[in-house]
């Protein structure tokens, strides 16, 4: 609670903590903004906590610590967030889960978004339309028209257009990809068919049933994180199917094993004159669900996304990093799904009602960073 405003920063009173030295300096309310009376925010950051903070306010502080030897430093403001979101990683060789979140709290929410949460995918689907035309033929060379397109549809003339509300002309397969050209990803859904895209959408387990609607090729339906994450182990291992697992092997009491995850063999595992240091050959019995090369040449135009396309700014690695960004209409869903040669990652964050992030981009920036 706020028991003081001094000149710049404030005293406050911390439930369990007794003492006077509580302080809440202005340098740590410097990002908000106050909330006015009839519910709108105020254009101008807080330059001292008078501006944002009354006495008696109850508010919620977290302890800064010296990163060096752990000392405690001032108390700093936080806020519960409206974005929530998930995030999950796992092996894109065996599939098994390394980390997963699924929101801001457990104890705020006990709704895992992560596995739960049906959304938009946004352009995070595209690599899946190029997928399917590379396999038909196609090569991130293949020179493909940016120009309007109108589809007739029952509700109407539907005109997509880029992000940049703006056409690039003949541009090759590659730039379409690491730019996210939406005009681009249409045309090639045309040519291809959106049966096409809808079998390949399904092998990889996006979708169980996906509609063939012309939209679904910018992600326009709506899947879990899990899926996705899982979706891209496949592109980063080859091509080969991958099963997500929360559970990989069960013991019994006595040390045998009654469930193993992992059903690839290994023969050489077993032979007792195994010298020290020699890796044994691991035999590979999954279903390939695409071509060795299509995932080698996918792989490289989504590095390019990462290097010079959309997510250049974001991801900042030093190791090779693969993935494709993705952002719904009014930015109700923001993605990034990416992967390096054995660890595929994804997160989205949102509104749980889907809402436009525009009024909240602050925490959404703070959340990317995260």
């Amino acid at each position: 609670m706020v028991l003081e405003l001094l000149k710049n920063d404030a005293r406050l009173g911390i439930e369990g903590l007794n003492g006077e030295d509580h302080i809440l300096p202005s340098k740590d309310v410097e990002w908000a903004k106050k909330m006015q009376s009839d519910g709108s925010i105020s254009r101008r950051n807080a330059k001292r906590v008078k501006d944002l903070l009354s006495v008696g306010d109850v508010i919620l502080v977290v302890p800064i610590l010296d990163e060096t030897d752990g000392i405690f430093l001032n108390w700093s403001l936080r806020q519960v967030p409206q974005i929530q979101g998930g995030f999950v990683a796992m092996d894109v060789h065996t599939g098994r889960v390394l980390a997963m979140q699924g929101g801001f709290s457990y104890q705020y929410s006990v709704f895992n978004r992560a596995t739960q949460a049906k959304r938009q995918p946004g352009s995070s689907f595209k690599p899946f339309v190029y997928a399917a035309a590379l396999d038909s033929g196609y090569s991130p060379a293949t020179i493909v028209i940016d120009a309007p397109i109108e589809v007739d549809t029952p509700q109407g003339l539907w005109r997509p257009k880029n992000y940049s509300d703006k056409f690039y002309g003949a541009s090759p397969v590659r730039l379409g990809i690491e730019q996210s050209r939406n005009l681009m990803t249409v045309r090639l859904a045309q040519e291809l068919g959106m049966d096409t895209i809808a079998t390949y959408a399904e092998k990889f387990g996006v979708y169980d049933d996906m509609k063939p609607y012309l939209a679904a090729s910018l992600g326009s339906e709506e899947t879990t994180l899990y899926k996705m994450v899982s979706a891209y182990a496949m592109f980063a291992n080859g091509g080969e199917r991958v099963q997500p697992t929360l559970v990989d092997r069960v013991q019994d009491r006595d040390g045998k094993t009654v469930f193993l995850h992992d059903k690839r063999s290994c023969d050489e595992c077993k032979r007792p004159d195994l010298m020290s240091g020699w890796l044994p050959k691991i035999m590979s019995n999954r279903e390939r669900v695409m071509d060795q090369v299509t995932a080698y040449q996918l792989t490289s135009m989504m590095e390019g996304v990462v290097e010079r396309g959309t997510a250049r700014r974001t991801v900042n690695l030093p190791v090779p990093v693969a993935g494709k960004t993705g952002t719904t209409n009014e930015a109700k869903d923001v993605w990034f799904v990416g992967f390096t040669s054995n660890i595929v990652a994804g997160c989205y964050m949102g509104i749980d009602t889907p809402t436009s992030l525009a009024r909240v981009r602050r925490w959404w920036h703070v959340w990317t960073c995260v």
